[in-house]
């Protein structure tokens, strides 16, 4: 038995040695993994220092909100802002269908899907006589409108009042942009959608101020011709004057010549007698 207690002893320190070699190992490698994590970490919390742009909004759900702006005659503001009660949103389709009553008779309304960049596809409302007309976005083929910048906003056109109690039923595809930021295809086509937008506000910038240019042309021509007209009156006035002027210097010069010529006519007459 004293020889078997050894063994047992021996047997056991090599088994705790054992474990503790392989506590040893799992210690390291889960110090691998903590350091890994905190680089991690790291990495992730520069790239939003760099790109504070990419931080993620859609989980809110009020960014995501429809709204409608209703001008009870003091014009668009926060206070006269309208939210759906009945709103239904597809969030595999993006379909978005809302319903607003209004408390008060409008002038005029103003559509917001969504506080995000986006793009809006199938706008439809209910009372067929409105137009949608995109106040900041761009028009695309199909009926879709891209919204590069935030606040997407649309003029509600068509009638020009909106009775109190009036309902209004809007159905559309409603697709942040900010869920595809990160795809480099998605990336580099709207990067070249903005570069085209910025060249056609400066073309509509330039042509702008060509038509300003060409109406103040316009004007300094047309001052330039009455003050040219005016002139042709002075001096129409002036011709007519130095007529009658020389018509009334004609008529006195011809009576006293006649007179003065008198003297000369009757010596005129002697010498052909004479002869």
């Amino acid at each position: 038995m004293n020889n078997a207690a050894p063994e047992n002893t021996a047997a056991l320190q090599e088994k705790i040695a054992e474990l503790e070699q392989q506590l040893k190992l799992s210690d390291e490698g889960v110090s691998h993994l903590a350091e890994r994590c905190l680089a991690l970490e790291q990495k992730v919390q520069s790239y939003l220092a760099a790109h504070p742009q990419r931080e993620m909004h859609t989980d809110s759900p009020t960014l995501l909100q429809p709204l409608l702006y209703y001008d009870a005659g003091f014009g668009f503001s926060e206070k006269d802002t309208l939210t759906a009660p009945d709103c239904t949103t597809d969030e595999l389709t993006g379909a978005v269908t809302a319903t607003f009553e209004l408390p008060v008779a409008a002038q005029a309304l103003r559509f917001d899907p969504g506080e995000l960049p986006c793009c809006i596809t199938n706008l439809i409302f209910s009372d067929d006589r409105i137009i949608c007309a995109p106040t900041n976005g761009l028009n695309l083929s199909g009926g879709s409108t891209l919204f590069l910048g935030d606040d997407p906003n649309y003029r509600l056109e068509g009638t020009t009042h909106y009775p109190a109690g009036m309902k209004l039923v809007v159905s559309y595809g409603y697709f942040p942009l900010e869920t595809l930021t990160d795809e480099p295809l998605f990336c580099a086509v709207l990067q070249g959608v903005q570069q085209l937008q910025l060249r056609k506000d400066s073309e509509k910038q330039h042509i702008q101020q060509l038509e300003q240019n060409a109406a103040a042309q316009q004007q300094m021509v047309a001052a330039l011709q009455q003050e040219i007209a005016q002139l042709h009156q002075k001096n129409a006035a002036l011709q007519a004057r130095s007529n009658a002027y020389e018509t009334s210097l004609e008529s006195v010069f011809s009576s006293k010549s006649w007179k003065l010529t008198a003297p000369i006519r009757s010596l005129m007459r002697l010498f052909h007698r004479g002869n």
